[in-house]
């Protein structure tokens, strides 16, 4: 991991180095309070951004730790520019996982390579943009986007996260809410595919 990284997520979560493992979880479910599209005053766009940013620092955080194997955050050396970071906190396709994310589809399930926190964030992020956000359930990994076909009905698609050894499952489901047939989900998920190329996560 870069020490650019590191301060990156250091700055998005109000942390420093020395801080431990507990106080940046803290920190995290602190933060997620304000920026989480549920409870955020912010636009859902502009909520759903700030809850990948938290979730890619937190992930980036919890990796150093690990590494350092003491407990804390690490210390690091100062950014190359500030700058340089100051464009990464605020525009989005910057803030992206620099690690590649592998994301495959098979039927009805989307497989990534993340854990399914971050798994969760990249789905609520691209399902923002497709539709708009029902239900959220981080905790039991239950996502529902509801989306309309031109021409046809309204439906809500139900994601349904599992972590497995090498990344998450995310198995989905769509039925109509209007009096008319649910459509072929293929569509959904081909939307869903785009949304997250374009976010530069593959």
């Amino acid at each position: 991991m870069t020490s650019d990284r590191l301060v990156w997520a250091l700055e998005i979560l109000g942390l420093s180095p020395g801080d431990s493992a507990e106080v940046v979880r803290t920190r995290y479910r602190e933060l997620l309070r304000t920026t989480h599209p549920d409870v955020s005053s912010a636009g859902t766009s502009e909520a759903t951004d700030a809850t990948v940013q938290l979730t890619e620092a937190h992930r980036i955080v919890l990796s150093a730790i690990d590494e350092h194997g003491q407990g804390s955050v690490p210390r690091t050396p100062a950014p190359s520019t500030a700058a340089e970071h100051q464009d990464i906190c605020h525009h989005r396709r910057t803030t992206s996982a620099p690690d590649l994310i592998e994301i495959r589809s098979d039927g009805d399930t989307i497989s990534m390579t993340v854990p399914p926190t971050e798994a969760f964030a990249i789905l609520l992020d691209a399902g923002a943009r497709i539709g708009g956000i029902g239900y959220v359930d981080r905790a039991l990994g239950l996502l529902e986007i509801i989306v309309r076909f031109e021409g046809g009905p309204s439906c809500s698609v139900l994601i349904t996260l599992q972590g497995r050894a090498f990344g998450t499952d995310a198995f989905i489901t769509m039925e109509s809410i209007e009096a008319a047939p649910t459509p072929p989900f293929g569509p959904v998920i081909e939307a869903l595919l785009e949304e997250i190329e374009a976010l530069h996560l593959t």
